[in-house]
């Protein structure tokens, strides 16, 4: 679908960005950056686009009205008038710093890039790339003075291996939003730290396709069964909802599109669960303004993604954790003794390994 094994850097500039809440305020460079040599671009290149998996797509996104998304407007004058690259990337570095007040957010380089020669579905257009270094690394340099002896200098600088944040701005379905690939490598760790990147300064969602509705189709099923068959039961199991989850991801992994009846009977294999199933999807499609379920594709990318955030683990209060895996489920019973008012799980196997 993408192709960057020809992009080039057309126009290129680099910001300083601090932190708001401590007033460390922006650094702004007046004129574009011009690459040295080839050895520079490749390097810069290798920093900037190897983070990217392309394999989630986000659009950009404002509840109001899309023009009043600031990194939309920015890029689509960048887009529409190359000349004023420079002035759009200012206001992009004020708007980075606008949202930089959370105290652990890291000052660093702002990266403004105009690349073009990307090939997007056999098509070359050119796109925005935005991309921030925050980490720094220590290296040992090796000094070599007019004498004999050979000395040890220590220098800071940016691991061109690891991106820290970066967002690729693709310049199709403008009207839409653009197509935008995200790279946040904080994502998941301080949250009110992580999230300004994505939500406060992009304003990013995720674009409308198979990705989009395979996301949709896991969230539903976790919520039925947290809505609808929990509260149901009189003493519902973390068993019971991970071997349902389970049993849904390995139906979604057999299938190119969701099937309702087909979901019921390898999932739910209950017929009063199976109405109200039908009931909940039907609700959940027209609150979430979503397409017939049975008419969305499956990705096994997001499909993939969303199996390596979930944790098959079972906590107990008496500091026991059980790890089970799909295959497990049947040789795991809950049970409750009377005599010491407490629950149980019995564990059958063949041997130990």
């Amino acid at each position: 679908m993408i192709d960057l094994s020809k992009v080039d850097i057309h126009q290129m500039v680099v910001h300083k960005v601090g932190n708001k809440s401590r007033d460390e305020g922006v650094r702004i460079s007046q004129t574009r950056y011009e690459v040295p040599s080839e050895e520079v671009r490749d390097t810069l290149l290798k920093y900037f686009l190897t983070s990217f998996k392309f394999d989630m797509f986000y659009r950009f996104h404002h509840e109001t009205d899309l023009a009043m998304n600031e990194v939309y407007t920015y890029a689509s004058r960048m887009f529409d008038q190359p000349n004023t690259f420079q002035e759009q990337s200012v206001h992009i570095l004020n708007h980075l710093y606008e949202q930089s007040s959370h105290p652990q957010i890291k000052s660093g380089e702002l990266y403004v890039v105009h690349l073009n020669n990307i090939l997007y579905n056999d098509f070359s257009i050119d796109a925005i790339g935005l991309f921030k270094s925050e980490n720094k690394d220590v290296y040992l340099k090796l000094d070599e003075p007019n004498t004999e002896d050979l000395g040890l200098l220590i220098e800071e600088g940016v691991n061109v291996r690891k991106l820290d944040k970066g967002c690729l701005i693709l310049n199709v379905k403008a009207i839409g939003g653009f197509v935008v690939g995200v790279v946040d490598a904080t994502a998941g760790k301080t949250q009110d730290a992580a999230m300004y990147w994505m939500e406060d300064f992009l304003d990013v969602t995720l674009m409308e396709d198979e990705n989009y509705y395979t996301d949709h189709a896991i969230q539903m099923v976790n919520e039925f069964y947290d809505n609808v068959i929990a509260p149901a039961s009189e003493q519902p199991e973390k068993k019971e909802k991970l071997e349902f989850i389970n049993s849904s991801m390995e139906y979604f992994s057999r299938t190119d599109k969701f099937e309702e009846e087909e979901f019921i009977h390898n999932v739910l294999q209950d017929h009063s669960q199976g109405e109200m199933f039908k009931v909940y999807k039907e609700s959940y499609t027209e609150m979430n303004e979503l397409p017939p379920f049975d008419a969305m594709p499956i990705s096994q990318t997001a499909l993939k993604k969303a199996k390596k955030t979930l944790r098959n683990v079972i906590k107990t209060d008496t500091g026991v954790e059980l790890k089970l895996k799909s295959e497990s489920f049947p040789y795991v019973e809950r049970g409750y003794d009377e005599e010491r008012k407490l629950h149980y799980y019995k564990v059958y196997f063949s041997q130990e390994e």
